[in-house]
């Protein structure tokens, strides 16, 4: 999965949302393929996507390459699926 975040200074992502959900169905809701967001604690939030390939990336403006390594512990999953998201991120151990 290909990862970009992009920095907001409140949560509204209203029509990002909506690209992303709109993207998401009509690739018929890839396993591959997340929107997530991880509050900073000062009101401002990074938007994470992830995606399964490059060409797909270019729906999304002002967002930065960002490694796996690199994402949020703990963030918030807005749209994917939920079991992938527990086995990336809340998995004991």
């Amino acid at each position: 999965m290909l990862w970009i975040r992009r920095l907001f200074d409140n949560p509204d992502w209203a029509d990002l949302r909506a690209s992303f959900d709109e993207q998401f169905a009509m690739l018929g809701h890839p396993r591959d393929m997340m929107l997530l967001a991880a509050p900073l604690g000062d009101g401002r939030h990074h938007l994470l996507i992830g995606v399964p390939e490059a060409s797909l990336l270019a729906a999304y403006y002002g967002f930065d390459p960002v490694l796996r390594t690199s994402l949020p512990r703990a963030p918030i999953l807005l749209a994917g699926h939920q079991d992938v998201f527990q086995a990336m991120f809340q998995s004991s151990g």
